[in-house]
């Protein structure tokens, strides 16, 4: 097991040194509006550790975007968990987004402080639950802007689950980021559920850009009793 994990990241990182721009993933929890170039490829990569009562349980997700056109993309990913010394597939994934206003595409030079674009994106993934995992719908509604070296992004979020209930919410998430230096951003970013006010996350995080390199950092932390546990993401 120790080497699947070593191998999906040593995987990972070497796709990473492909890729370039942030294509909607300038945030560890919010997705940001901007959209790949078309015809541009990329590997993705996310992790989360959680450690609820002393038990740590791990999840990461490696994915493919690619850009079928300046304004459209679409991505495959999977989901995997390691829980109690056990790895399984919990889910795999088909997302798809849409610009839908202003300037969705990504800037050419992702470190010039005088782009400061507007766009609207509109995201839909369905999930495929395996073993005793639960189908699952969601849209955002995303929206940012950039203006010298910060950046904003906010979404609304529905999500349909094909448990037993049926359940569905409705979320949010917001982003600030600023850009201290041609590789490295720092900021902060808050998500909640609208159906359970006193359910809201914080994620401060460290953001890298190293030549063709993105890495992310950052902790969730619940800051009510209701929400959940502190999570650590790496992306």
């Amino acid at each position: 097991m120790t080497r699947l994990l070593i191998s999906s990241l040593v995987l990972s990182f070497t796709f990473w040194a492909a890729a370039y721009g942030h294509h909607g993933k300038k945030y560890l929890v919010t997705s940001s509006y901007d959209l790949p170039h078309r015809g541009s490829l990329y590997a993705l990569f996310a992790s989360d550790v959680r450690n609820i009562d002393g038990n740590k349980s791990y999840e990461f997700e490696p994915g493919i975007l690619y850009g079928i056109h300046d304004w459209w993309e679409i991505e495959f990913h999977v989901h995997h968990g390691i829980e109690n010394g056990e790895f399984h597939t919990e889910a795999v994934a088909l997302e798809t987004r849409f610009g839908l206003l202003g300037a969705f595409s990504e800037p050419e030079d992702h470190h010039t402080e005088d782009n400061s674009p507007f766009g609207v994106s509109l995201l839909l993934e369905y999930e495929k639950g395996l073993d005793d995992h639960p189908d699952n719908y969601e849209g955002r509604l995303i929206g940012g802007t950039e203006v010298g070296s910060y950046s904003v992004a906010g979404n609304l979020i529905w999500q349909h689950i094909f448990d037993d209930e049926r359940s569905h919410e409705t979320r949010y998430a917001l982003g600030l980021k600023r850009t201290v230096s041609s590789v490295l951003g720092v900021g902060i970013e808050v998500d909640g559920n609208f159906s359970s006010p006193t359910y809201a996350r914080i994620t401060p995080g460290v953001y890298v850009s190293v030549e063709e390199l993105d890495i992310k950092l950052g902790t969730s932390i619940g800051v009510s009793p209701n929400s959940e546990h502190t999570t650590l993401r790496f992306a």
